[in-house]
């Protein structure tokens, strides 16, 4: 497959010549910025590695590193790998950029593609070394289910200081998800590991948390029988994508002591259906359903219902997303009367956002490790 050096850049034959061509590009961005009457600073703050197997995620995570470049000036190494047994390349090759947000030239940010053969894992590592800034913290973005049994991928985690993934996109997440719990493990104290679809999240668990910030309804919290989460499939069901979902359930039972009762199992169109344990060894059934919505992405939630009983009465605490993902409903509902409902704005970042709000952290985040943790037990 052929570069195109409109979107990477201009090729360099080794690090040597890239160096020189990256301050040639400097040396002309100043000068045409110095023509108009502005300044360019060379300011990167960390090195972003972004690995990509697909040229989709490849170019997407060029838009994004340019698009973040004014708040994340970066040296940016994208590594687009053919899949093994390709024959789309033969060698390794690199090219580089400068490139730009919006026509902007204040700061410059540097880009550089390294295109490799599906067989050149070994060498992947010892490649990105010598291009990596020195003194300054390693991201590492995984744009694909990492090969977590692969050399390639223990020689690119020694790199990180942060390992950013995207689960939203894990056919298998009950047994993917298990080996990220496991990268965790072994990068504690090391690295930290965030997740995309763990940051989507974020406000589906502050609407959970509000729900009980209610006096009246805090004590229910102790006295869940059951929870059902929606996500959602295409038209044909084939796009079958419950990481959210599955991370959801994490979460509650991480926060509120539940045990795993009954191992992970398929329920209808990739579905599941177990059951997890209180602390008082009160059963409670959890169904991840899959649903079908118009104007949802593929493993987005649809809707989440907790209920609860307590002194008699029954409690049941709904979200239910709307239609074109810009709002939500939640509801409460006590022995079948409504007490409260309300619609929310429920905001849907774009990866860019997501990116970005992941840059500026590099510790582990320990919450998302405990749903990990309670995943792992279910499976």
């Amino acid at each position: 497959m052929v570069v195109d050096n409109v979107i990477w850049g201009a090729p360099a034959s080794g690090v040597s010549a890239l160096e020189r061509e990256l301050a040639r590009l400097r040396r002309a961005r100043s000068a045409h910025a110095s023509e108009q009457g502005h300044t360019v600073a060379r300011a990167s703050v960390l090195n972003l590695v972004v690995f990509a197997t697909r040229e989709v995620h490849a170019k997407r995570a060029a838009r994004t590193i340019a698009d973040l470049s004014q708040r994340h000036p970066s040296r940016a190494i994208v590594v687009w790998v053919d899949r093994p047994g390709s024959t789309a390349t033969d060698r390794l090759a690199m090219h580089c950029d400068l490139p730009r947000a919006d026509g902007r030239e204040q700061v410059s940010c540097e880009q550089i593609l390294v295109r490799a053969p599906g067989d050149a894992g070994a060498r992947l590592a010892s490649a990105v070394i010598p291009l990596l800034l020195p003194d300054l913290p390693v991201f590492l973005w995984w744009t694909d289910t990492p090969p977590f049994d692969a050399p390639h991928f223990d020689a690119m985690l020694e790199l990180a200081d942060r390992f950013i993934i995207d689960s939203a996109d894990f056919a298998r997440p009950e047994l993917s998800l298990k080996r990220v719990r496991e990268v965790c493990a072994r990068g504690s104290g090391r690295y930290g590991v965030t997740d995309f679809n763990w940051t989507r999240l974020t406000p589906w668990r502050d609407l959970v948390s509000a729900f009980f910030d209610v006096p009246a309804w805090r004590p229910y919290l102790d006295s869940i029988t059951g929870v059902r989460v929606g996500f959602t499939v295409d038209a044909d069901g084939r796009e079958v994508h419950p990481s959210q979902a599955l991370l959801l359930v994490g979460w509650l039972a991480s926060r509120l002591g539940w045990l795993a009762a009954q191992s992970l199992a398929p329920s209808e169109a990739g579905g599941m259906l177990f059951s997890m344990t209180r602390g008082d060894g009160t059963r409670i059934p959890v169904r991840v359903r899959p649903r079908f919505e118009r104007g949802l992405e593929e493993g987005d939630l649809s809707g989440l219902r907790i209920q609860a009983t307590r002194d008699g009465k029954l409690a049941e605490f709904v979200v239910k997303r709307a239609a074109g993902n810009a709002h939500v409903t939640t509801s409460v509902i006590i022995d079948g009367s409504l007490v409260t409902e309300r619609v929310m704005p429920l905001s849907a970042p774009r990866v860019g956002d997501l990116l970005g709000e992941e840059l500026t952290i590099v510790a582990s985040d320990h919450v998302y490790e405990d749903a990990l943790a309670a995943l792992v037990a279910l499976s």
